[in-house]
């Protein structure tokens, strides 16, 4: 008697939910119950107002005063008052043809003196000249108020490099005029800068 054997098809094989499955694309999928989370935003940049300091003042005043952005001497670096502005004239005469001559140039407190001496070297050797005296005035911006003092006497004879200029011997004290209307220069470029500051805080700018 021979015995039927008869073969049923294997059972189909279940997946387990928690069994993890094979990827192949290399992204990473999170789970379908897990909750999204969303990172906070990040809060705009707010640009600070530049800092009032001894390296960007000075950038500032000319900025103000001769409306560029190129800086002016590097700041200080050891003792503030050494770099402390000053717009100076050597003050000479031509007394064959009654004329006196100013040479005007920019230097700090801590050079002065060694700017007057290369500037005076100038004129040693040449007899027409004779040094009868100095002016210096201290200001915020010795470059603004150089060019004011070239604009202000435009009419006067002046050299090519526009620092020297001459004018008629008049009287004793010509070059005490020419003093005193340099220092009133400075004093309207102080009064500039100081109205252009409190509109600056009226307007909250």
């Amino acid at each position: 008697m021979e015995m039927e054997i008869i073969c049923s098809p294997p059972p189909a094989k279940v997946e387990s939910p928690d069994r993890p499955v094979l990827n192949i694309s290399g992204r990473v999928k999170p789970p379908m119950n897990t909750p999204r989370i969303r990172g906070k935003k990040k809060p705009p940049t707010v640009t600070e107002a530049p800092k009032v300091n001894p390296n960007t003042f000075p950038v500032i005043l000319s900025r103000i005063l001769l409306k560029t952005d190129v800086p002016p001497v590097a700041p200080p670096k050891i003792n503030p008052a050494d770099y402390v502005q000053y717009l100076c004239f050597l003050c000479l005469e031509k007394p064959a043809s009654r004329r006196r001559v100013y040479h005007m140039f920019i230097t700090t407190e801590k050079d002065i003196g060694k700017d007057y001496e290369k500037t005076r070297k100038l004129y040693e050797n040449r007899k027409e000249y004779k040094n009868v005296n100095n002016i210096s005035v201290q200001t915020i911006c010795a470059r603004a108020l150089y060019r004011r003092v070239q604009t202000k006497f435009a009419d006067m004879q002046w050299n090519k490099a526009g620092n020297v200029f001459e004018t008629e011997m008049i009287g004793l004290k010509d070059s005490w005029s020419i003093s005193d209307q340099v220092y009133a220069m400075r004093l309207e470029e102080h009064e500039r800068l100081f109205n252009y500051i409190k509109f600056m805080k009226s307007t909250n700018s």
